[in-house]
């Protein structure tokens, strides 16, 4: 990643502060972002406010497989998987503060990163404008199924009992949603009347690219995979040379892939608070048309 002229002459300084360095206010930042967000997803920010979108989504008319109405439990469940997946967010922005505080190179930051981006695409995902009451709960269901499936092979591998899934199997999400009258999963598993499940790459790419950040997933996963190209982001060439005057590269720290690790978490909280999604009070449940 290239950082702009005003960016590269960020790094290295020393801020008005004194003792007060690029990565100490860096950290500082991150942890500011995670306060501030980490206020409106606290259980008295998740109401629904009336006349806006998201009302008319809990006053839904679907009706059960029973003849029964939805109510609004079904729509209310996507949203607390939404507030769980934010406030994940925010636990990975004040994980990555100290390791960029005590200038960790960059691999550390940027995995960590990676599993920020991937929680944030699912918030992105679920509470994306312009959805139904229906099309919303298809997408959550869609996301418990394959949840589900992966889970399954967890349980099986540590030879555990299928019963700790509880509800959380393939049967289970099934059966849930024949009775709230949706039709059966298509496509493997992978469609859900009308709406299409998005694999972890391509929902975080999308959401990457909503925001202007197209690419960082596709560069930390290769960190957090350990391929070579992420290995090598471990280490930084040195001005020391060997005898044949090849160059010599040590672990330290890379103040660009600092920045560009904390730039992409503030423009998807930047992008999150400036879009209209949430309204002017910033409540992540307005959805304001």
């Amino acid at each position: 990643m290239t950082l702009g002229r005003s960016d590269s002459q960020l790094l290295g300084k020393v801020w008005d502060n004194e003792g007060m360095t690029m990565h100490d206010e860096l950290a500082d930042l991150l942890e500011d972002a995670a306060n501030r967000v980490d206020v409106w997803t606290g259980l008295e920010q998740w109401t629904i406010e009336q006349g806006s979108a998201a009302a008319t989504e809990v006053a839904n008319t679907e009706i059960r497989k029973d003849g029964t109405a939805w109510g609004d439990r079904p729509v209310r469940t996507v949203y607390q998987y939404a507030q769980m997946a934010a406030k994940y967010t925010v636990e990975m922005a004040r994980c990555i503060a100290p390791l960029v505080r005590a200038e960790r190179p960059a691999p550390g930051i940027e995995t960590l990163t990676r599993t920020s981006l991937e929680a944030a695409s699912v918030v992105w995902w679920l509470l994306e404008e312009n959805l139904t009451a229906r099309q919303r709960v298809c997408r959550m269901q869609l996301l418990r199924r394959n949840n589900a499936i992966e889970l399954a092979k967890s349980i099986a591998v540590v030879d555990a009992d299928p019963s700790v899934a509880e509800q959380e199997t393939v049967a289970g999400i099934e059966a849930i949603c024949d009775a709230l009258g949706l039709p059966s999963f298509s496509q493997g598993g992978s469609e859900l009347d009308g709406e299409k499940m998005l694999r972890y790459k391509a929902r975080v790419n999308k959401f990457t690219d909503d925001i202007g950040y197209r690419g960082a997933y596709n560069i930390y996963s290769g960190v957090a995979h350990a391929e070579l190209v992420g290995l090598w982001r471990l280490f930084q060439q040195t001005a020391s040379i060997l005898a044949d005057r090849s160059p010599v590269y040590e672990v330290r720290p890379n103040p660009e892939a600092t920045f560009a690790g904390v730039d992409v978490r503030r423009r998807r909280r930047g992008s999150e608070s400036d879009d209209g999604l949430h309204g002017e009070s910033r409540d992540p449940l307005r959805l304001a048309s």
